[in-house]
């Protein structure tokens, strides 16, 4: 089973309550499918070279939007895919204490004292 974590990602347009897979080896905060962007309606801030998984260097766009976690709202970078899988990245997870459970890929995440967002 692969380690997932619900999230809400923000957008100019609208809120979409997400469930996203936890992954270790993204060092990004989150990245979606592109059908979930345009809904959202984030506003392009950029671009970036990432290393994928096998070593190849690609450029992406960066977008802006928030996300709700833990009841926490903070600002991010968002990337986009065109897989159906959304993706939390270590950037975000690094605000929260990660253990996940095999057999059954359960994911438990805490929230820390000082958490760095701001409540909503």
């Amino acid at each position: 089973m692969t380690p997932t974590a619900k999230a809400e990602i923000i957008g100019s347009r609208k809120t979409i309550a997400i469930t996203a897979i936890v992954d270790t080896g993204f060092d990004g905060d989150v990245c979606l499918p592109t059908r979930l962007a345009v809904q959202l309606g984030l506003e392009l801030i950029g671009e970036l070279t990432v290393e994928l998984a096998d070593g190849t260097l690609k450029d992406e766009l960066v977008f802006a939007g928030s996300v709700r976690f833990f009841d926490i709202t903070r600002e991010v970078k968002i990337l986009l895919t065109n897989s159906e899988d959304a993706l939390l990245g270590t950037s975000l997870l690094n605000h929260y204490p990660v253990s996940i459970e095999y057999p059954g890929g359960r994911v438990r995440l805490r929230q820390r004292q000082a958490s760095g967002g701001r409540r909503s």
